[in-house]
């Protein structure tokens, strides 16, 4: 899967830009401010009706109008098919998507449609981080490889929102507590499982990848559920009702869950050095994608903010071997062209040249 063409309309300070998109790498320089992130994002939107810099959208519309839009041409060469996707958002919060003129209803089918990993600055807290971003992590593998779970996840989140308002009450309807905790706890269950099946598929692809990167050492995932492994749910609820009552949430649960990342048997936070950190979170998105080619046998795209930045030569040389070898299309962002030239040489690929918001190839 790939974008043959992209249309960006007023995201930031890219008012109109359109360009054909190699297949496989595509390399985004200028200066700073130029608008090579922009163009990033505008893509992130593209694939998840959102940006991954800022929560209100109104700051990402450029100040001399009202509405972004972001439109593409995606090729699926494994089906012989092509399809136009696109998205618009107002600075008053309306949202439209279109797949092929006919509109979606949600930015999940974005997501379904347009398959993508970020790595950026931030993609560090991954290991550094909060359990939310271990969880984002493990779910998007989830999603993306088993359809069921998409519903599921779902129906998780309302039992969860309608339990945790319950507990919010000042007087509470003791009737409806137990029925959505009874809702809750097989859906809680059922969301640990799937959890728990990709994580174990997935262990393997990120050893082989940790090989690719020296000095990573032996890796270890175990995944913690949200409570205890030797605990029945439905006990932990009853054992918690007073401190979900005090503080007016569920605090155990598959919301609760998070992967433990070792090396060499120590938390990987407290293991690694900044530069093998950055390594093992390269590692573990192409592992996902690696598994991700597998199972549903297409790749997914990459997004690289600023890849000379975070990695030196030789590591950038070996993040290229391997979205190559995934038949990946991957966006890289620079400064500097000199950065890429010895990267990239002998190699097909697209270069783009940002000034002002506008893009130039060569």
């Amino acid at each position: 899967m790939h974008l043959s063409k992209l249309d960006v309309l007023q995201v930031r300070n890219l008012k109109s830009v359109q360009i054909a998109c190699h297949p496989g790498a595509n390399i985004i320089y200028g200066a700073n401010g130029s608008g090579k992130t922009s163009l990033l994002e505008s893509i992130y939107l593209l694939g998840r009706g959102r940006s991954f810099k800022h929560r209100d959208l109104r700051v990402v519309v450029n100040n001399d109008a009202d509405e972004l839009v972001v439109s593409a041409r995606i090729e699926r060469p494994t089906s012989g098919t092509s399809h136009q996707l696109g998205i618009k958002r107002t600075t008053k919060g309306r949202f439209e998507a279109r797949l092929d003129g006919n509109s979606l209803q949600s930015a999940v089918q974005l997501v379904e449609e347009l398959p993508l990993q970020l790595i950026d600055a931030h993609s560090f807290t991954l290991l550094e981080g909060g359990a939310l971003q271990r969880r984002q992590f493990l779910d998007w593998g989830v999603f993306h490889v088993e359809h069921e779970y998409r519903a599921l996840w779902r129906r998780f989140q309302k039992a969860l929102k309608q339990r945790n308002q319950l507990l919010r009450h000042g007087r509470m309807d003791e009737d409806s507590l137990r029925v959505w905790t009874a809702e809750l706890v097989p859906l809680a269950e059922q969301v640990t499982e799937y959890r728990r099946r990709y994580l174990a598929e997935l262990i393997s692809d990120v050893r082989e990848l940790a090989l690719v990167f020296e000095g990573l050492g032996e890796l270890e995932l175990d995944y913690y559920q949200g409570w205890s492994d030797q605990a029945d749910l439905a006990d932990v609820f009853k054992s918690d009702r007073a401190r979900d009552l005090a503080v007016g949430a569920t605090n155990h649960g598959a919301h609760k869950a998070d992967i433990r990342i070792k090396v060499d048997g120590v938390a990987a936070a407290d293991r690694l050095s900044r530069g093998q950190t950055k390594l093992l979170v390269y590692a573990l998105k192409l592992a996902q994608a690696t598994h991700y080619r597998k199972r549903v046998g297409q790749s997914c795209l990459f997004l690289l903010d600023d890849l000379p930045a975070e990695l030196d030569y030789e590591h950038r040389a070996q993040v290229v071997r391997c979205l190559n070898n995934l038949d990946s299309q991957y966006f890289m962002t620079g400064v500097d062209k000199k950065d890429f030239e010895l990267l990239v040489d002998g190699m097909a690929c697209q270069m783009f040249h940002m000034e002002h918001g506008v893009a130039s190839e060569g």
